[in-house]
């Protein structure tokens, strides 16, 4: 298996990153996998669209070849993983950046809804952190909002059908003990994936460290 590990944390190794190194030491355990960073932070990915990128989008202008290293590097994974904080309900400006720019049109999406593209074949696993409560996840409707604009909105759209969120909260609580939980939890969840339990599209496990 391989597997894409995106991140984008300017310290290097956000709690995000370091659930998402557990989720893939749990799919070790069964399955052979390699995995390819890409450290948009450290790399110095530029996340804002260009003259360059919108001239391809409306068909005047190649695509960027280092937009094509990044489609390239998506299409060599089994599973697309992103490890990231949740910023405002949604993801960091580099991770939703590199998403603007590499999911291009005719690669990633088309005329329909569900556009059957190289990334219709890929698995996507969304492991987000939080430092909010479940309860305020569900009084203000995050939950669905996340699911709205993420799980669906750019990969159901993209064609992705096997797509799931893994929400870790209050992970700014200080509790030791909460963080080796919710690290032993990655872990079960990533050996889950590659024993084939995993849910279908858009299930979400919202994983309190309280």
């Amino acid at each position: 298996m391989n597997i894409l590990l995106v991140t984008a944390d300017p310290d290097g190794q956000s709690f995000a990153k370091s659930l998402a190194d557990r989720y893939v030491a749990g799919i070790r355990e069964t399955k052979t996998a390699k995995v390819e960073l890409a450290d948009l932070a450290g790399e110095g990915f530029d996340p804002r669209m260009t003259r360059a990128d919108l001239a391809f989008y409306r068909e005047t202008g190649p695509l960027p070849q280092n937009v094509r290293r990044e489609q390239q590097r998506v299409e060599r994974a089994d599973l697309l993983l992103l490890a990231t904080p949740i910023y405002w309900w949604s993801l960091p400006a580099v991770t939703k950046g590199w998403i603007d720019r590499v999911f291009t049109k005719g690669w990633a999406f088309g005329s329909n809804d569900r556009f059957s593209g190289p990334l219709s074949t890929k698995h996507v696993r969304l492991i987000a952190t939080g430092a909010g409560g479940h309860r305020l996840y569900q009084e203000h409707g995050y939950e669905g909002a996340m699911a709205a604009q993420i799980a669906h909105g750019i990969f159901n759209f993209s064609g992705v059908t096997n797509v799931e969120t893994h929400l870790f909260l209050d992970v700014e609580s200080g509790d030791r003990a909460a963080r080796l939980r919710n690290l032993a939890t990655a872990h079960d969840l990533g050996r889950a994936y590659a024993e084939g339990q995993h849910q279908p599209s858009a299930h979400r496990h919202l994983l309190p460290a309280n």
